[in-house]
């Protein structure tokens, strides 16, 4: 059975082409340097009693990956917007490849905003999901 702690793990060290700095974990800061940077957060799991009646045993577990791109304000619009397009495309193809749980996985994948430290960022948000 996945444990949350290999789902997450699986999750930080996928290779998103573009991505500079993977961190294990949610940063307390960003240098621009780091840009972009990438962590996964907000886990979390559930699991339905094993039962004749139910076909239940794997646990579903989610978490979302995070990808800051660029701070936000920098007047570059048009530059932020197709790197951010191409960085989701590009988790797309990674999550596509993965391998972090024993089902399929699941995710919807959007443009956002995140902050860090008080500033804030384009970014690239997933919420993942998978069994087992």
């Amino acid at each position: 059975m996945t444990t949350c702690a290999s789902f997450i793990a699986g999750l930080a060290a996928l290779n998103v082409a573009g991505v500079v700095r993977a961190f294990d974990y949610p940063p307390a800061a960003l240098n621009t340097a780091d840009l972009p940077a990438m962590w996964v957060q907000l886990p979390h799991g559930e699991s339905g009693a094993l039962t004749f009646q139910a076909n239940s045993g794997w646990p579903t577990l989610r978490a979302q990956i995070v990808i800051a791109v660029e701070a936000v304000g920098q007047e570059q619009q048009p530059t932020k917007f197709a790197l951010t397009v191409s960085l989701l495309d590009n988790l797309n193809s990674a999550l596509a490849n993965a391998d972090v749980s024993r089902g399929p996985l699941s995710w919807t994948v959007r443009q956002g905003i995140v902050e860090v430290a008080g500033g804030q960022y384009w970014a690239i948000v997933a919420d993942v999901e998978g069994r087992g």
